[in-house]
């Protein structure tokens, strides 16, 4: 809560202006950098979450969503070794350009609806605009694998990859090990930057942000082995 400093009314921590008297609290961000806002979610993701909720228009959330559902494609591509049963290596990689986008704008939507709903009921004061913001920005290392270690994946592995004939990790163990490391560590980091951006847009505790989190992600698990076992 912020409060103001002519009348003392408490408001909310985005307010713009006092809730009684009108007098101006903070400044309001129009526009979201987003090489800006990538860089402070490294070096202060506290600050950067503030700043992605106190925009007000929250830029590159559906150009993000659209990245991380081809991750998530991807994942189950990989996951499934769809390689095996389908071995036009083209139709395995296009999949994830043409049904990643809109897997990534629903599944965002349907995760952001339920983190926003359960933080409600948890006493969460975020609105659903800066609960999907977050929660967008949150999968951002996730995007990182997929542009960076997702392709040198390929590069390696080519279609073998998405195969277990013969698995990838017969074929070059020591790089099959250290790059799925990678895409391990970007989840986790992930993870971490969920909790710290339910933190800030929520006012939770990071205790009470860390479960509502390991929560969320415990189901996005079970349905993507639940799809990978369809």
């Amino acid at each position: 809560m912020i409060a103001c400093t002519v009348c003392g009314t408490q408001n909310d921590e985005f307010a713009v202006v006092c809730a009684s008297c009108k007098s101006f609290l903070q400044m309001k961000v129009d526009n979201l950098n987003l090489f800006e806002t990538l860089w402070g979610l490294m070096e202060s993701p506290r600050v950067a979450f503030r700043r992605i909720a106190l925009s007000r228009h929250k830029n590159y959330v559906i150009l993000l969503s659209c990245l991380l559902g081809m991750a998530l494609v991807y994942s189950v591509i990989w996951f499934k070794h769809l390689g095996t049963r389908y071995p036009d290596f083209a139709i395995l990689v296009g999949a994830g350009f043409i049904i990643g986008p809109f897997a990534g704008i629903l599944f965002t939507y349907l995760f952001s609806v339920i983190v926003h709903r359960a933080g409600r009921l948890l006493g969460g004061t975020g609105t659903y605009r800066n609960v999907r913001a977050a929660t967008v920005y949150a999968s951002v290392p996730i995007v990182y694998s997929l542009v960076l270690v997702f392709p040198i994946e390929i590069a390696i592995f080519g279609p073998y990859f998405f195969s277990d004939n013969p698995p990838p990790l017969v074929i070059d163990p020591v790089a099959y090990i250290v790059l799925l490391g990678f895409d391990g560590a970007a989840v986790l980091w992930s993870l971490a930057l969920l909790i710290e951006g339910t933190v800030v847009v929520n006012g939770f505790s990071r205790g009470k942000a860390a479960i509502l989190a390991a929560i969320m992600v415990s189901l996005t698990s079970l349905a993507v082995y639940s799809l990978g076992f369809a």
